[in-house]
C-alpha cells in the first residue's frame, strides 16, 4: 500500500489520486501463480524532477534526475 512519496527526501503523504503519478510494477517473487503488483507514487511537484528507472531484476525501482536524463540526452545527440 503506497502512503507516502517515493522520493525519500519528500514524503509527501499520498491523500489523492489527482496530484502526482502512481506506478504500477509487477514483480515476481518465485513461481508465475506468485507474481505481485507493487506500487510506487510521486507526489506532483516531485514527477517534475524525478522519474523511476525500472531493470529487470532489481528489487527496487531507482529514482533518477530529469534533468540529468535530459542532459546525457543531448550530449550523446551532439556526439552522433
Amino acid at each position: 500500500m503506497v502512503s507516502q512519496c517515493a522520493n525519500p527526501s519528500c514524503q509527501k503523504p499520498f491523500l489523492y489520486l489527482r496530484g502526482g503519478k502512481l506506478f504500477a510494477v509487477p514483480r515476481r517473487n518465485g513461481p508465475a501463480s506468485q507474481a505481485a503488483i507493487e506500487c510506487f507514487w510521486l507526489c506532483q511537484s516531485c514527477t517534475e524532477s524525478l522519474m523511476f528507472e525500472f531493470v529487470q531484476g532489481d528489487q527496487h525501482p531507482t529514482l533518477i534526475s530529469r534533468h540529468l536524463l535530459a542532459k546525457n540526452f543531448h550530449q550523446i545527440e551532439y556526439k552522433l
